[in-house]
């Protein structure tokens, strides 16, 4: 009898895990989807697997010439410079750029016109106004006071702030006090002469004066490296192998009669657009012209563009591409030479071929996270070996990552 009895109950175990299976058959089905992810794991021994990102292609180095749609300016002889824009700093139409004196102007001229001025205000307190109150008028010259202690401040190296923004500041506060004064207290003779001398030097320093303007929405930089007339949107069509190696040789082109002797001051660089000329040894590489490739420059690891092929030349061992690179010129502003590569390369990710799922019409893989499910769907780029597919989502934001965990299929 006990033997019988032993041999009931293992039917019995087996009676209920049959029915198990099939109620988990049966709830497959009926979640759709959900069950073709289960099933093939229930027969495999490996569930799992990590995508690796990675990028393929054919990878060609070189080294790199960089053009701009720039315009540089220059002077012929000047003094000093008054920096009104900051450096890299974009601009638009008509912002000034800076002030440029001329070998005329010196502090001398700058000091006597202050005096001028001291003597003006000097007559109206004694002989104009002595007997007036005017609280508009004693607002003017508290505010003259500060700017003029201010100035002192920085002159004696103490202190914080820009000289030539104060300076201007206290002209400004100069000018409207003066008209002030013209417009409520009347004139004598010796206050008119004050005022002629105080305006035949005033004009006498803006003849040494000259305000560079934008003439249009750009970006300005004041570092030159002497290329900027020769390497630059219009001229970078025509530069041979040999022009684009005497630049990364350091060679600078010959200068003409009218800019020989003449100092620059800045640029104007027109932003959204630059121009990479690309020189490397290969005699197999043959690009193609409107075809767009990657480019990586060195020291950049992060900065990749895309450029668009123009044109190419090929003198001996030497290849020349000229590639449009639709791209901010914040990044490359003050370069003009280095290292990089150019490649048509495809990034993507590395994952086993049973990793692939057919689903609704495409070919994906099943991303793992945590406890969620998500189907993305891939482009399959190559088969590396018999066991690994190299894969690209077909949508941006994808949760298929570097080292994301996918299910496998068998």
């Amino acid at each position: 009898m006990a033997t019988k009895k032993k041999t009931f109950r293992k039917r019995r175990r087996k009676s209920i895990f049959g029915r198990v299976l099939l109620g988990l058959l049966i709830g497959g089905i009926a979640a759709g989807g959900a069950f073709v992810f289960v099933r093939p794991l229930l027969l495999s021994t490996r569930t799992t697997a990590r995508a690796v990102e990675s990028t393929l292609g054919n990878t060609y180095t070189g080294t790199l010439v960089i053009a701009r749609d720039e315009k540089l300016t220059e002077t012929e002889s000047n003094t000093s410079i008054d920096f009104v824009a900051l450096e890299g700093s974009h601009l638009n139409r008509s912002d000034v750029i800076c002030k440029v004196y001329s070998s005329g102007y010196n502090q001398t001229e700058i000091n006597r016109l202050r005096n001028y001025r001291e003597q003006i205000q000097v007559y109206h307190n004694n002989q104009v106004f002595s007997s007036y109150v005017d609280a508009a008028l004693d607002s003017e010259n508290a505010e003259i006071a500060e700017l003029a202690r201010q100035v002192r401040t920085l002159v004696r190296g103490k202190g914080v702030g820009s000289l030539p923004s104060l300076e201007r500041q206290l002209t400004s506060a100069l000018t409207s006090r003066k008209n002030y004064l013209k417009a409520k207290y009347p004139d004598d003779q010796s206050l008119a002469e004050l005022y002629k001398i105080e305006n035949d030097q005033l004009k006498k320093i803006e003849s040494w004066t000259t305000t560079y303007s934008a003439t249009e929405d750009c970006l300005v930089s004041f570092y030159t490296d002497g290329y900027e007339n020769s390497v630059n949107a219009s001229t970078y069509a025509a530069l041979s192998p040999s022009d684009v190696r005497n630049v990364i040789r350091g060679i600078l082109p010959e200068q003409t009669v009218v800019s020989r002797g003449n100092k620059p001051i800045f640029r104007r660089v027109i932003d959204g657009e630059w121009f990479a000329l690309f020189l490397c040894q290969d005699k197999d590489w043959n690009p193609v012209v409107g075809q767009t490739y990657q480019l990586q420059l060195g020291g950049f690891e992060d900065y990749q563009v895309s450029g668009q092929v123009d044109s190419f030349s090929r003198i001996g061992n030497d290849l020349l591409l000229r590639m449009r690179v639709s791209q901010p010129v914040d990044e490359v502003l003050n370069i003009r030479t280095c290292e990089a590569s150019v490649g048509d390369f495809v990034s993507g990710f590395y994952v086993p071929i049973k990793a692939l799922y057919a689903y609704d019409n495409s070919i994906g893989v099943v991303v793992v996270d945590g406890n969620g499910r998500t189907f993305v769907a891939v482009t399959v780029v190559s088969y590396p070996d018999s066991e690994t597919a190299f894969v690209r989502p077909m949508l941006p934001g994808s949760p298929l990552m570097d080292k994301k965990t996918v299910l496998l299929f068998n």
